[in-house]
């Protein structure tokens, strides 16, 4: 007989977890991302941008055999509504086994790629961060387990215990000279503290049983999620690869600080929404009316902050890169602004797509991203060849025509698409455009210091928006205290 591994709850009992869940994802989520910024700070003014291009062009190869890892089980998992311990210990050792061989891989062909680039360094390098997906992969059940029971307080405590150690290294390293070595060594020190208080912390442990079948069932679901985050892995960095091998490293670390930095504020909300929505939808997957509403719900919550961050970011753009990372990276002010604009939607895309997922659509996703990456790789095509600039622009409209596919689904199956979201949004668009101008006006007023205009500019913009989304009184603004009162 197989063991349930959730129970009935009422409507009530859900919402009191989300919060709960929300709280402490949130904490996970700011609490790790804020020490890895101000980490990155630190490193920026220690390492160059050719130091950062050289390891972002490994990006491509550690993703894809990151995907073909997991191969879809995290998500299976978390979406199937009953999960034995022999699906999760036969789940494990697929994982532990494919990284092994992934890495295997990538040690035997870590010749070819510094070959390819012309970069000898590469080489030991894939060695390093070949260890770094083994090590990641013993700790990928556990993982999932907590971020299934809604349990992000233990996922916290992981988080930043291993940014606190492997940021410090970090450090320490990039003063003595290591480059980009820096970045490849601290990446394996996250994974090995993180895996190893996610045993700590997490009470479940492998068992001895293996089953093909488990795996087999589980891989239905996921196999159209892995061939999805393929398609999406090859996307998102194809543009890496692009740019190292037509361009230079040092461009492509300027293009990948900008982007970066543009993703933090809607990868920070929907990271925080669709780590908890995810598993909370995929509870609630047969009642469409509350999927509706919570769609809704997080759509709203997470605009709410991504919408006034990145125009923000757009006018505020040369002082906070000045302050934040030091004169030698101004070349990327451009590309951080234009990607801005594709960071808009960011939060949109991971949100519907959590909603169909969390429904058993797999296929359905997969289709969704067979298009999308369709219309983005054309696009890429087209504009790789006019300079790093296009190849920005190309994000925006990607970004733009992918929201509204990815959007399509929730329009079939909720009645809540891209039309009904984009009408939603309106007042939040005119509260961040006031904003906006607000912001850009008041740095023709202040000196030229870039801490005194970005500071400034931060108090200004909060104050304007703040005070907009109180007095028009916006459902996500209230809807966001309520929140922060009866969180734990």
């Amino acid at each position: 007989m197989r063991q349930r591994g959730t129970q009935h709850v009422t409507t009530a009992q859900i919402e009191q977890r989300a919060v709960s869940a929300t709280f402490w994802s949130g904490a996970e989520t700011i609490g790790r991302q804020g020490l890895q910024f101000v980490i990155t700070m630190v490193l920026a003014r220690l390492l160059t941008p050719e130091d950062y291009g050289t390891v972002a062009l490994l990006a491509i190869f550690l993703g894809l055999a990151g995907v073909l890892i997991n191969s879809g089980f995290s998500s299976a998992l978390i979406q199937r509504q009953g999960v034995t311990a022999v699906d999760l210990s036969s789940v494990w050792l697929f994982n532990v086994v494919m990284a092994l061989v992934a890495a295997a891989v990538l040690c035997a062909a870590a010749g070819g790629i510094a070959a390819f680039y012309g970069k000898p360094v590469l080489r030991p390098l894939t060695w390093l961060l070949s260890a770094d997906l083994v090590i990641g992969a013993l700790g990928a059940v556990h993982r999932v387990q907590l971020i299934k029971s809604l349990d992000f307080r233990r996922l916290c405590l992981t988080s930043v215990v291993a940014l606190v150690v492997s940021g410090g290294l970090a450090i320490v390293l990039a003063y003595r000279g290591y480059g980009a070595w820096t970045l490849g060594w601290q990446a394996l020190a996250f994974s090995v503290v993180s895996t190893g208080l996610l045993w700590a912390v997490s009470p479940w442990r492998v068992g001895r049983e293996f089953s093909l079948e488990s795996v087999r069932s589980l891989f239905r679901f996921g196999s159209f999620l892995l061939m999805s985050s393929v398609l999406d892995v090859l996307y998102s960095r194809l543009n890496t690869l692009v740019i190292g091998k037509f361009y230079s490293a040092k461009d492509l670390g300027h293009y990948a600080r900008a982007d970066n930095t543009s993703q933090i504020p809607g990868s920070l909300m929907s990271s925080v929404l669709s780590s908890v929505a995810f598993p909370v939808f995929a509870r609630v997957q047969q009642d469409k009316a509350l999927l509706r509403s919570g769609l809704r719900k997080a759509v709203l919550l997470a605009m709410l902050v991504n919408i006034p961050a990145m125009l923000g970011m757009i006018v505020a753009a040369r002082p906070l890169v000045v302050v934040l990372f030091g004169e030698q990276w101004v070349p990327c002010v451009p590309y951080l602004q234009i990607l801005c604009l594709a960071g808009l939607f960011w939060p949109l895309h991971t949100l519907n797509l959590n909603v169909l997922v969390a429904q058993g659509h797999s296929q359905r996703f997969f289709r969704l991203e067979v298009a999308k990456k369709t219309v983005s790789l054309a696009l890429l095509g087209v504009t790789c060849f006019f300079g790093v600039t296009a190849i920005a622009w190309s994000a925006v409209v990607a970004g733009a025509i992918c929201y509204v596919i990815n959007a399509y689904y929730s329009g079939q199956l909720l009645g809540y698409g891209a039309g009904a979201q984009l009408l939603d949004l309106l007042p939040y668009a005119g509260v961040g455009a006031a904003m906006a101008l607000a912001v850009a006006g008041l740095a023709w007023v202040l000196p030229g210091w870039p801490w005194l205009q970005l500071t400034g500019q931060v108090v200004a913009g909060a104050l304007v928006y703040a005070g907009l989304c109180a007095v028009l009184r916006l459902p996500a603004w209230a809807d966001a205290w309520s929140l922060a009162k009866t969180s734990p």
